[in-house]
């Protein structure tokens, strides 16, 4: 009867050491979790906070966007750079690790899971996606190294996420204030955060956009009408439906602007349907839009940019509505800039400026073996005198006009033109400028 006291009595208290056990790791766990969401309140930089997190889950934590931008990383993740590139002082994820998390569905898996998850491949990983209005920005990845992962890592991961969405969304630390994860990389490009055109082009695989040759930028004047980013639905449909009538183009909210890479394989990137169908789109929505020159190098897209915000600005004074090409402004450009007293205007590069009849002629002449440019050039120095150019190139007046007929056939342009003709001499005067200044 004593044995039989004493085992009961030993069942029951071991069970209350494992009840109270459990308790103490609930209570440790609700601790732990209460310090994670203190930090929020604690410390203004996303580092800070997820150095609190590492603290129980011992492994480098780091927080990159949707574009693999790392844009936060704990104290033991700042010692790992064997998986990290970095190009203009920022550190993006290496793209042969790009490569592996898409072939194994690890990017679909963030994005459409709303919990952490451990994810196991040649290391193991926690991740966790970071949403704004259910709408992932950014993204958490811890990596086992230290020790091994526990369940209850995973409800620390989560604690974070909530966490590092409201800093993000306090300090308006996401740029992806449309919801659409090709912003970032477009904003890499517009605040010149990359300088390697073959790593723009590697990283410009991974989302649903084909880098052609002809590009142009499109910048529209929009004031969201909140400040805070979360009331973002009617800017977020203007992007998706203009997107719709761009094509082949990619986005981002900036400088109170929605802005517009589109690039096409057609020397036309924006063809007469596309034109159409924008100023339909901008007459309904009583909105205005700015295009750039045509261009091929994306690391001139800062100027290119500011060539679109210039055409609207230089085309209040030109009468003209809803849509504005620098193209045909550049002349006012050159005005303006010339009397500006304003520090803060942005000097576009004089060689963005050249219009891309001059490149073209220049490419065709050299594949070719001929002289189109040269004769064009030597045409309008001379007051466009047909008797003086075959002259000056030693040939008959039957081949200049030969020549002609190629240049506007290749071109697909009229030399009768004025406008054409100006904006050619214009070119060919800012290239003789360069070089003399150079």
């Amino acid at each position: 009867m004593d044995l039989l006291f004493f085992d009961c009595n030993l069942i029951i208290n071991n069970k209350m050491l494992n009840r109270r056990k459990l308790m103490d790791e609930k209570n440790m766990l609700y601790m732990k979790k209460c310090e994670i969401y203190d930090s929020l309140f604690a410390n203004t930089n996303l580092d800070d906070i997820i150095n609190i997190t590492e603290k129980y889950l011992n492994n480098p934590i780091f927080i990159l966007d949707t574009s693999y931008h790392i844009i936060a990383r704990s104290n033991l993740a700042k010692t790992i750079n064997s998986s990290i590139e970095t190009h203009n002082g920022e550190n993006y994820l290496l793209l042969d690790i790009i490569q592996l998390m898409i072939k194994e569905n690890c990017i679909d898996t963030i994005y459409t899971k709303h919990n952490s998850f451990f994810h196991y491949s040649t290391q193991s990983f926690i991740f966790c996606s970071i949403r704004v209005m259910d709408i992932t920005v950014a993204y958490i990845c811890v990596l086992q190294i230290n020790r091994d992962f526990e369940e209850e890592d995973l409800e620390l991961a989560n604690v974070l996420s909530k966490v590092a969405s409201m800093h993000m969304q306090k300090e308006n630390l996401f740029i992806s204030s449309s919801g659409l994860d090709e912003e970032y990389y477009l904003m890499d490009l517009l605040i010149n955060r990359i300088n390697n055109i073959q790593y723009v082009k590697e990283r410009l695989k991974y989302i649903n956009f084909n880098l052609n040759k002809n590009c142009l930028m499109l910048s529209i004047p929009f004031k969201q009408k909140y400040k805070d980013s979360r009331h973002n639905f009617g800017l977020k449909e203007l992007m998706k439906r203009l997107k719709n009538i761009l094509g082949n183009c990619i986005s981002t909210y900036y400088k109170d602007r929605i802005v517009f890479l589109v690039s096409s394989e057609c020397e036309q990137v924006m063809t007469t349907n596309i034109r159409k169908n924008l100023l339909e789109f901008l007459k309904l929505n009583n909105l205005n839009c700015g295009i750039s020159i045509v261009f091929e190098n994306l690391l001139d897209i800062q100027d290119f940019f500011h060539q679109s915000m210039y055409a609207i600005e230089l085309s209040k004074n030109l009468e003209v509505n809803f849509i504005a090409y620098f193209e045909e402004c550049i002349d006012s450009y050159l005005f303006y800039i010339s009397e500006s007293t304003n520090s803060d205007s942005h000097k576009i590069n004089l060689l963005t400026l050249v219009h891309p009849w001059i490149n073209k002629l220049m490419e065709f002449d050299k594949e070719n073996k001929s002289e189109f440019l040269k004769t064009l050039q030597i045409y309008i120095e001379n007051n466009r005198n047909a008797n003086i150019t075959s002259s000056k190139l030693n040939i008959h007046r039957s081949t200049l006009f030969y020549r002609f007929n190629k240049i506007q056939e290749f071109l697909g342009i009229s030399l009768d033109n004025s406008n054409n003709l100006f904006n050619l001499e214009l070119s060919f005067k800012i290239l003789n400028y360069t070089i003399i200044k150079n």
